[in-house]
């Protein structure tokens, strides 16, 4: 089966790419566009090879300057300055004469291995004395994504990407989205619930390997859901409703829906510098089984994270999920300030869990706070229209006598409480943990990656000791490491 959908896959994008390289093929030659003022050939010729202004470039033939400053309708960092009739080889793009339609291949590639240098024979993965034994070491495929999107006729985007890293593939991001409304956008198909900061920061833009115990934890899904959202010069409002279960379907679970919204705002913005302040929050009611003959079953709940890597798969927190839960919530508090090279950043999370009326509620809670400064001098590259973080593009990429690409150095502390208690009985046991990350990141090119983890835990659990005598504890030092690239 995974092979006929790679099949299927791979020839639609074939046919796609057949269909616009002959439709460029027989286009009318272009008219040559007005020069824009700020941006002179020899500057638009350094940023595509990546080079910073003033720095000489390869000899080239003089070429009269097509360039067109466009709005940035695919949400590239680099999706602006080109030609009316422009064929990328480099991240493959094809758009028309008029600008109007676009097609672009995408992808990513993400290798991870981690080393735990703690006895992994009797961990928190399992509350029993003897128990929760997991890898010394590992290595795996995290991300393993191809896809396309691309925009019709000016107004209409779209997006299909498949994820290949586990035994069955799964939709990612695969939506329709209207942009004929200026700053105001629709989508509908496969899309993220708006909560918190990081979480809607796509993976291959965060600072660390893997995101903060807390929001990893409890985060909303990619479900499917029709979501409103309005870009602003500095703040973005974004809300929406969303059924269940992801894109995988179980006849018999009639799925849920969820309400959630995120508002953020940039009080300050000067230059590289920004203060980014916002809230998320979002409600859902459970997804469950009603038959005939038996009360309705509500789905259990899984808020869930591990070591800070998934390489070596220790399931600290949330090891076993909450059952019978009618309805739950989950906020996020979020900010950010960056001065130049250097970005702070941290939110607040919580989730408050209604359960069957025989069961008491369940509160969860958990925060964290990063600082990174880049040794070469470059920066985050905040976006206050969208309340998230763009790509990285070193001054320099990296290539021996030329550039040493863009190096950031970083620090993490988070800390997630999964347990819920009063001072009779233990109402859920998922877990606390304590969580420090000190991170390297190599930007070879803006494309190309590699990040190194030095992370050091302590995890413990409530039972099975009982309340208030603490129960079973690891902890230790893992080393985690990941080759990145994205087409």
């Amino acid at each position: 089966m995974k092979q006929g959908y790679c099949r299927i896959l791979s020839l639609a994008l074939v046919l796609l790419l057949i269909g616009w390289a002959e439709a460029m093929a027989t286009a009318p030659p272009p008219e040559t566009a007005a020069t824009p003022a700020e941006r002179t050939p020899a500057e638009l010729r350094h940023q595509l090879l990546g080079l910073p202004v003033g720095v000489p470039a390869l000899p080239t033939t003089a070429l009269p300057d097509t360039t067109d400053q466009r709005e940035d309708l695919l949400g590239e960092d680099d999706d602006t300055g080109y030609t009316p009739v422009d064929i990328r080889t480099r991240r493959l793009r094809i758009r028309s004469e008029d600008g109007r339609d676009i097609f672009r291949l995408r992808g990513r590639l993400f290798i991870d291995g981690a080393y735990v240098f703690f006895d992994p024979t009797d961990t928190v993965d399992d509350a029993s004395a003897g128990s929760g034994d997991i890898a010394k070491y590992q290595t795996i495929i995290r991300n393993a994504r191809l896809g396309a999107e691309g925009v019709m006729y000016e107004d209409w985007g779209w997006r299909i990407e498949a994820d290949f890293r586990d035994a069955e593939i799964r939709f990612r991001g695969s939506y329709i989205e209207y942009l004929g409304w200026g700053p105001l956008r629709a989508s509908f198909g496969n899309i993220k619930e708006p909560v918190g900061m990081e979480w809607m920061t796509t993976r291959r833009r965060n600072t660390f390997i893997e995101r903060a115990s807390p929001l990893d934890a409890y985060k909303p899904s990619w479900n499917i859901g029709a979501r409103m959202e309005y870009q602003g010069s500095a703040y973005h409002l974004m809300g929406g409703v969303f059924g269940g279960n992801d894109v995988i379907r179980d006849r018999r679970i009639t799925d849920g829906f969820a309400l959630a919204g995120r508002a953020t705002v940039a009080p300050y913005l000067e230059g590289r510098n920004y203060l980014h302040l916002g809230v998320g929050a979002s409600h859902r009611q459970n997804a469950y089984r009603e038959r005939a003959d038996a009360p309705r079953q509500y789905q259990d709940v899984r808020l869930r994270t591990r070591l800070g890597t998934r390489a070596v798969d220790g399931r600290f927190i949330g090891r076993e999920d909450i059952s019978g839960v009618e309805n739950y919530g989950t906020y996020a508090v979020e900010g950010a300030l960056g001065l130049g090279p250097v970005a702070l950043q941290g939110e607040v999370l919580g989730v408050t869990a209604n359960r069957q009326e025989d069961l008491e509620q369940v509160n969860l809670w958990g925060w964290y706070a990063q600082v990174s400064w880049f040794l070469t001098g470059e920066a985050r590259t905040y976006r206050p229209g969208r309340g998230n973080f763009g790509a990285v593009i070193p001054t320099r990429n990296f290539r021996p006598g030329f550039g040493p690409g863009a190096i950031e150095l970083a620090a993490r502390y988070a800390f997630v409480d999964s347990i819920d208690r009063t001072d009779d009985e233990i109402i859920y046991d998922g877990g606390t943990m304590d969580h420090f990350t000190l991170g390297l990141n190599w930007y070879l090119t803006r494309e190309v990656r590699i990040m190194a983890n030095f992370i050091y835990l302590d995890a413990r659990r409530a039972t099975p000791q009982g309340p208030g005598l603490g129960g079973k504890q690891t902890t230790g030092s893992v080393l985690a490491l990941r080759f990145q690239v994205e087409i």
